[in-house]
């Protein structure tokens, strides 16, 4: 239970086809879980959750042991570091935020979006971007709920976040994408 869990796509595809099987503990469990915290501080943040629970969607499938979302590899962070930044706002909106964007696939903005919901909009608003994420039905979806994502860190945090989240999907995409 110290170990970090992870969504799998049985577990993605179970909340978006809303797997009637599942009690609502652990469907709650299964939508909040990700790589930021222990199993045991998962638990903790879920009323009525127990070892129990966390097992079951071990046992089916829906989670499995994963490491923290890692840093950027030594490679990823050069060839971030060779191409020259644009200015600022460059990325995050207008005709480039629509060109990165498209070349994100489902996975990249999955991952990127759902790690860095809560911590850019909070526990209550990042929980409800969760939500809008697994609600996603493709990547067409997720491309325009990302666009939502961005305007929405925009007005939270400010600009420089929001160019902040754009160089991280730049920088996942990159380590993701074979050379």
């Amino acid at each position: 239970m110290d170990a970090r869990y992870l969504k799998t796509d049985v577990g993605r595809a179970a909340l978006r086809e809303r797997t009637p099987d599942l009690p609502r503990v652990a469907r709650t469990l299964l939508l909040i879980i990700d790589g930021s915290r222990s199993g045991v501080e998962w638990l903790g943040l879920v009323a009525g959750s127990t070892a129990e629970t966390l097992q079951l969607l071990v046992e089916r499938g829906l989670i499995a042991a994963g490491a923290a979302p890692a840093a950027p590899s030594a490679a990823a962070a050069r060839a971030a570091s060779a191409v020259p930044a644009p200015p600022a706002d460059a990325l995050s909106s207008g005709p480039a935020l629509a060109e990165l964007l498209a070349t994100m696939n489902y996975r990249d903005l999955y991952d990127e979006m759902t790690s860095q919901a809560r911590p850019l909009l909070g526990l209550v608003a990042g929980y409800r971007v969760v939500l809008d994420i697994e609600k996603c039905n493709g990547t067409d979806e997720l491309r325009v709920l990302a666009n939502r994502f961005i305007e929405m860190v925009r007005k939270e945090k400010g600009a420089e976040a929001a160019e902040a989240f754009c160089r991280g999907l730049v920088v996942h995409h990159r380590a993701a994408t074979p050379e």
